[in-house]
């Protein structure tokens, strides 16, 4: 506005009168400070709004704390509350949850609760901060290119005054936290509290000890995979083995490659600024850094490359049995995961086993974005699910009875069962989520739709494979076409529910975003690029089916570069988009940080409630002042 404002200017060159010059300005500067009036009142309800919302929760949370510190069986630090606010009689709150200690949070819950809640109050006071900034610094600019001082007069009889420049009753709240967390929760040391409390910025640099572990692993495993290639070329597996080579060696390259493209995926969210902690419910104070990712994938690479070096050079290091290998690369990548000592990125890995266990166990659980997320992830690794079940069954069943191993890898029922195994979860988190709904949300009908096309794959697939035998060729099989139908018809779903859907882009016809969405934080490129990139690599199936017909590449060669397509396909663009997409709708509902569940109050403590929150807030020793007073006149009834 002040740009246009100033190049618009008439002069007297032009042949302005001096009144037309002063009237033009009038004008201007009654416009510019309507627009700055209305972008002020926007500013200062937000504000007032999550204020209100913050003391509403500082007063539930209080209540919660202290009545779980006078209940019987919990052990909580003595504190001195008079530094804090006025409470009310702790007696008659004691006694009336003497008898339903049900309804109060744990320790745990608490503390998970008052670091959420912290967090949210540091992102208001930076949401103070960022506003009072912008309206003074605009307001400098007026006066700079209009050689006034208007702005400035005006930021000193709108802006100083507002409600959300005010710091006090933000840090009233923010030192009551600290205390009550240190003294209740923290047993007094002020230290441990502010750790779990404060949180680094999401921007903040890698830690150069971190780049240099990522960076020498990455190293060693290219100058491993190298060795590896050329070993293999030089000294292949007998031929015998080379399949079981394979299956065994394929479904722990699969992480590998996982993990590779979850570093570059945290990474790009990261500079998009797509905030991935948030979206997933991760601690923001443990998250894991790209560089983090970088060196687990190049871990389980130099091993997986160590192994298969065992496997080629076995004889020339007097080990009898090659297999001992894969077995030894297997037992030990489990147990890098699943080990329970505090090491190694154990919330981490604590967080991953926790969401799988909530994945398998789907229909009994509510279902977040997280849990959705790690079941569509699991459907583009069920190459790597079936080939863990080959590794079981080899072991358990083939290993050291059999000189001839191939037969081991021939499909029973339980393969068939395993690569339905990821649809049928996802199937179950949908109908989970229509039940949580009320039964009435048909679009997680409709997403249950799509995974059960998955079902009538694997079953015409499966019975093509059985009965192909019988036929002159592939195509004289009833089943063949019916795998193609069912195959087309969940490619043309499954597409179209990514695109609309996980996507949200075709929202646009026309225009300069035409077949995408109003408001893109890629480049725009990326977008068409994903569209035809996700149709030409779901309509891979068609090519392995033509080139198995032929008999140009072995089976199990086509099978390992489809699951990698899949996986990049799937969880590694498509992860980018999905995440965006769900970025823009937080930002959209003015979500920042993780829900904070609260256990419910009974209608005694709800008066109490009111109460505390009827009194003064700390800032006027006199009582309520006249400023808050404004304040709670100007908002609705229902933020407190």
């Amino acid at each position: 506005m002040i740009r246009r404002g100033v190049d618009g200017a008439p002069t007297g060159e032009g042949g302005a009168t001096d009144a037309d010059i002063s009237a033009y300005y009038i004008a201007f500067e009654e416009q510019f400070f309507t627009e700055c009036m209305h972008e002020l009142t926007r500013v200062n309800n937000f504000f007032l709004e999550k204020l209100a919302e913050a003391r509403r929760k500082h007063a539930t949370l209080k209540l919660q704390l202290l009545a779980s510190a006078r209940a019987p069986g919990h052990t909580f630090s003595s504190y001195s509350l008079q530094s804090s606010q006025r409470l009310p009689s702790m007696v008659s709150l004691r006694d009336n949850n003497s008898g339903s200690n049900r309804k109060l949070m744990t320790q745990r819950q608490l503390r998970n609760a008052y670091s959420e809640f912290y967090l949210t109050l540091v992102l208001l006071q930076n949401f103070q901060s960022l506003n009072e900034t912008g309206f003074r610094k605009i307001c400098k600019k007026y006066d700079k290119y209009l050689r006034s001082t208007s702005g400035n007069d005006w930021l000193e009889q709108n802006v100083n005054p507002a409600a959300f420049t005010d710091q006090r009753p933000l840090e009233k709240l923010i030192i009551d936290v600290e205390e009550l967390y240190t003294y209740y929760l923290a047993g007094g040391d002020r230290s441990r509290a502010m750790t779990k409390l404060r949180v680094p910025p999401l921007g903040q640099p890698t830690p150069p000890r971190m780049v240099f572990r990522a960076g020498l692993a990455l190293g060693m495993f290219i100058m491993l995979a190298c060795t590896t290639i050329f070993s293999y070329i030089r000294r292949p597996p007998e031929e015998k083995n080379i399949e079981a080579f394979i299956r065994l060696y394929r479904g722990p390259f699969t992480w590998v490659i996982f993990n590779f493209f979850m570093a570059a995926n945290v990474a790009g969210w990261q500079r998009a600024g797509v905030n991935h902690v948030l979206i997933f419910e991760i601690d923001p104070r443990s998250h894991l850094q790209p560089a983090t990712f970088l060196e687990i994938a190049c871990t389980f690479g130099l091993l997986w490359t160590l192994s298969i070096l065992g496997f080629l050079f076995h004889d020339l290091i007097n080990v009898q049995d090659p297999f001992v290998f894969p077995l030894a690369l297997t037992l030990i990548m489990i147990t890098l995961l699943i080990n329970p000592l505090p090491i190694m990125n154990w919330p981490a890995r604590w967080w991953t086993m926790r969401l799988v266990g909530r994945v398998v166990t789907a229909p009994l659980h509510y279902v977040r974005f997280a849990d959705f997320w790690m079941g569509d992830q699991m459907n583009s690794l069920v190459t790597c699910m079936a080939d863990h079940y080959y590794i079981v069954r080899f072991y358990a069943i083939c290993w050291l009875r059999y000189a001839n191993v191939i037969f081991c890898f021939d499909e029973d029922m339980f393969v068939p069962i395993s690569r339905c195994l990821p649809a049928w979860f996802r199937f179950a988190q949908c109908l989970r989520r229509f039940r949580d709904s009320g039964s009435k949300s048909v679009s997680y009908l409709l997403n249950a739709g799509k995974y059960s096309t998955t079902f009538f794959v694997v079953f015409f697939s499966t019975m093509r494979g059985r009965t192909d035998d019988g036929y002159a060729n592939t195509f004289s099989n009833p089943y063949t076409w019916f795998f193609i139908l069912s195959y087309i018809i969940s490619t043309i779903y499954c597409y179209a529910w990514d695109v609309i859907k996980d996507f949200g882009i075709f929202k646009i016809w026309r225009g300069e975003h035409l077949f995408l969405r109003e408001k893109l934080v890629y480049p725009q490129a990326f977008y068409y690029f994903v569209i035809v990139e996700n149709l030409v690599l779901r309509c891979f199936w068609a090519v392995e089916l033509v080139v198995l017909y032929h008999k140009l590449i072995t089976p199990y060669n086509i099978k390992t570069c489809a699951s990698i397509l899949e996986i990049t396909r799937s969880r590694f663009i498509w992860n980018y988009i999905r995440l965006e997409n769900e970025h823009l709708y937080n930002c959209g509902k003015f979500r920042a940080t993780r829900d904070i569940h609260l256990a419910s109050l009974n209608a005694q403590q709800e008066r109490m409630l009111e109460n505390m929150m009827g009194e003064t807030d700390g800032t006027d020793p006199g009582g309520s002042s006249t400023r808050h007073a404004d304040e709670r006149r100007r908002l609705a009834k229902e933020y407190f």
